[in-house]
């Protein structure tokens, strides 16, 4: 009954998610990247990763899965996601919308593979070359922006990213109470994951193909 009262609250939560379009947005949609000021580029970079769905679930799953089994992949999976946004803006070129649509459908599937990986199905190794997909899709905004704005945004998603990777780690580490608790629902958060993962590239699949 204990177990359960934990797992109901999970179910409602991931209904509400699932009712939520994944799309990740921007603080300042609308406005084109060279017109973009210090402070807009700052603010996009700290916000983009917060304000979309499922790269904040992507983020928090690989907390909760590194905290869970090892803290090592942390810092690669940051690294690729950085190295992701820096490609996008070097590239200098949107991709076309079938491209875009099929990268953001990478994004969905990436739900699913952190389920798995986060229930023991996958090795962590599989999430590098997503994380850099997330971090691909984070920095398209930004092409044709000048360099002040542009060296701000990448700050900011230094900052925000490194700061929910990094420091909600470390501090899960210390929390034993809360790391019990997820240890009795890894099956739970598991299929919440792979479930959401398939809602949304369903939701996607279908702007593809319509």
């Amino acid at each position: 009954m204990s177990r359960l009262s934990h797992v109901v609250p999970l179910v409602l939560v991931g209904v509400v998610l699932a009712a939520t379009p994944g799309w990740a947005h921007h603080p300042f949609e609308g406005v084109e990247p060279r017109d973009f000021s210090l402070v807009q580029g700052l603010v996009s970079g700290l916000g983009h990763p917060l304000l979309g769905t499922d790269h904040l679930i992507f983020l928090l799953a690989i907390v909760v899965m590194t905290v869970l089994t090892t803290r090592r992949w942390v810092l690669p999976l940051l690294a690729s996601g950085l190295a992701g946004s820096g490609l996008a803006v070097l590239v200098v070129a949107t991709p076309e919308t079938g491209l875009r649509l099929a990268l953001e459908l990478v994004v969905s599937l990436s739900l699913v593979a952190a389920g798995l990986v986060h229930g023991g199905w996958l090795p962590a190794w599989v999430l590098l070359p997503l994380m850099g997909v997330h971090g691909f899709l984070l920095g398209e905004p930004m092409v044709g922006s000048e360099p002040t704005p542009l060296v701000a945004y990448g700050l900011g998603l230094l900052l925000s990213q490194g700061a929910l990777l990094l420091v909600a780690t470390a501090l899960l580490a210390r929390a034993r109470g809360i790391l019990a608790l997820l240890q009795r629902l890894r099956l739970a958060t598991t299929a919440l994951l792979v479930a959401l993962g398939a809602i949304w590239t369903v939701q996607r699949l279908e702007v593809l193909w319509g």
